[in-house]
């Protein structure tokens, strides 16, 4: 079979009841990161990778992401809700990172992909990392306006709409809210990377 996702229905939305945790992923979680990544619904799946990709594909394209970029989880218990990634190296000019996202169905719109950016937003910092690049599909509306509340300019390239964060404007526009405590502790280190960042498909 080509295809592990299945198309899942709309659920009613949760609350976020508990405390988020954040880590970095390695390599050890795999599994529950293709886990995650095939929960999503069927269009959230689809503006994640701008369309369907095989099992293969995403597979290789997590062992990458895990090799080579900052991946970041926030863990709802045991859970794992949301990813964000910044990759950089490639075809990417020095100081430029590329960022993607993912966040579960059931857990859109509570606040995840901010709580996430701000923690790319410190990763680059501590890469020299100083533009966080977002690329997303145009119907993508909730990236969009994630990428806008910190700062970029959101235009059409192609099919895509591209955006740029500045990472000190965006550290900025964060302002005083704080940022989850376990931010300080986590090990963002940024490979260096011949393969650079990987678009999505």
């Amino acid at each position: 079979m080509l295809f592990r996702f299945l198309f899942k229905p709309r659920e009613p939305q949760f609350a976020l009841d508990g405390e988020i945790r954040l880590r970095r992923l390695g390599h050890s979680d795999a599994a529950i990161f293709c886990v995650h990544i095939h929960e999503l619904h069927y269009e959230d799946f689809r503006d994640r990778f701008n369309g369907l990709v095989s099992d293969e594909w995403l597979d290789k394209y997590i062992d990458r992401s895990l090799d080579n970029a900052i991946v970041i989880g926030a863990f709802i218990g045991d859970h794992l809700v949301a990813v964000a990634e910044l990759h950089a190296g490639g075809y990417l000019a020095e100081g430029e990172g590329e960022s993607a996202f993912s966040v579960a169905s059931d857990w859109r719109r509570k606040g995840l992909g901010t709580i996430l950016l701000k923690a790319l937003l410190k990763a680059a910092t501590e890469n020299d990392i100083s533009t966080i690049i977002v690329e997303t599909g145009p119907q993508n509306h909730a990236m969009k306006a994630l990428a806008r509340k910190f700062g970029a300019k959101m235009r059409f390239t192609g099919d895509q709409s591209v955006g740029r964060i500045n990472v000190a404007e965006g550290l900025r526009l964060a302002g005083r809210r704080s940022v989850i405590k376990s931010l300080p502790a986590l090990a963002t280190s940024l490979a260096a990377t011949p393969g650079g960042a990987q678009p999505a498909i």
